[in-house]
């Protein structure tokens, strides 16, 4: 799997209370009147990425190799008095698009508001569930960045976060840029082996609650998520089930960051017979190849990072150390455990934001591609139950 993890950023500079996003630099369209009740803006970013990998007989074993193209952002932002859009299309390699999120929200009150259209599924450590560029377990379980149709209801104050959402179905395959759950017959980049797996979710309701505080150190935040939704059986057509709980933990102290999380999910689908009910496919929109992932499991993340203020440097605002790491525990204990750990720094200077980052996995798809294909689910590829390395830089221009 490779430019899947490419993506925009949201990065929180603990203790500086900055936030690090295309709104750093001077966009394409930038409009705002002069009660400022009314603003559009048009801006985006270009990414390219870089990297070295310690499997197979590619270029990228040998030599870094020339850059790539990653991604091509367009974000389009605006606001109409109590109206607000928030979206984001992207442009990808192998002629693949996807939409990132396209929303329109209103406030309600200063408080609370409603949106509506492909919309963030609120779960667990919300949106991205790492600090680096690569992304970790979570996010290929389907808990980050992870956009419906659908609507969700918002209310945040000083001591609650707190967020409901609807989703009648999910995002269509060829549109999605983060993975979910997926049948065979709407997935591209398939397998022949995959072709009895025709679940997709329905009706799903997620729900977000943190409470939030601060200290003398910094802002807390703890909270808890749930999601339940029908899961369709497209050969059977009975429906099965899907649930899914987490924990999480947001803490700054001064200029550290520490991040936590674990979640418990399940998928109940009611297969044909003959079928491993033990695996669940996933996909996107057919930039890397569909896989499974255990049906049952429980996914633990601990992320820290540390933001130093730069000062008299000229572009460079910020330098970001930090280190994530994630474990996926499978319900049978026949297959191995799932583990990554990345090392890495991101250096703000905007219109610039560059991520380089070391990445070990063990039985983790991302990191070893079809030599390590069956990593999340029985660890028995060619690569299984080893730890794998890979360095990636990735620059990328925001306008």
């Amino acid at each position: 799997m490779s430019s899947l993890l490419f993506r925009s950023f949201l990065v929180l500079m603990p203790g500086l209370g900055l936030l690090a996003t295309s709104n750093t630099h001077a966009s394409v369209v930038e409009w705002e009147s002069e009660d400022e009740s009314k603003s559009l803006e048009v801006g985006g970013v270009v990414r390219f990425n870089q990297r070295y990998q310690s499997w197979g007989d590619d270029k990228y074993n040998s030599d870094l190799g020339d850059p790539e193209f990653d991604i091509a952002r367009l974000d389009i932002d605006g606001k109409y008095n109590d109206f607000y859009l928030d979206s984001s299309y992207v442009f990808q390699d192998d002629d693949k698009t996807s939409i990132e999120k396209a929303y329109l929200g209103y406030n309600l009150n200063e408080e609370s508001s409603v949106e509506a259209g492909l919309v963030y599924k609120p779960f667990s450590i919300y949106p991205y569930p790492q600090n680096g560029w690569t992304y970790h377990i979570p996010f290929f379980l389907g808990y980050g960045n992870n956009t419906a149709p659908g609507i969700n209801l918002n209310h945040e104050n000083e001591d609650w976060d707190i967020k409901l959402g609807y989703y009648p179905e999910m995002l269509s395959e060829n549109l999605r840029y983060s993975p979910e759950s997926g049948a065979y017959s709407e997935l591209d980049n398939t397998f022949p082996s995959m072709s009895q797996y025709e679940n997709e979710k329905k009706n799903q309701v997620n729900a977000r609650i943190a409470k939030k505080f601060d200290n003398e150190a910094g802002k807390q935040e703890i909270g808890l998520s749930a999601a339940y939704s029908q899961l369709e059986n497209g050969i059977t057509n009975d429906d099965g089930s899907y649930y899914a709980v987490g924990l999480h933990t947001n803490n700054n102290y001064d200029q550290f960051n520490v991040q936590s999380s674990i979640i418990h999910y399940e998928y109940d689908a009611k297969n044909p017979d003959g079928v491993d009910d033990d695996m669940t496919l996933m996909g996107a929109n057919g930039l890397t190849p569909a896989y499974f992932i255990p049906s049952e499991g429980t996914v633990g993340s601990l992320n820290l990072a540390y933001t130093i203020p730069m000062k008299n440097t000229g572009k460079l605002k910020a330098v970001k150390v930090y280190n994530d790491y994630s474990y996926l525990k499978k319900s049978r204990d026949d297959w191995a455990d799932s583990q990554m750990n990345t090392t890495g720094v991101m250096f703000i200077a905007p219109p610039f934001l560059v991520w380089l980052d070391h990445t070990y996995g063990k039985n983790a798809n991302i990191i070893g591609g079809a030599t390590n294909s069956t990593g999340f689910t029985s660890a028995s590829s060619e690569n299984s139950n080893k730890w794998l390395s890979r360095v990636n830089l990735n620059v990328g221009i925001n306008f």
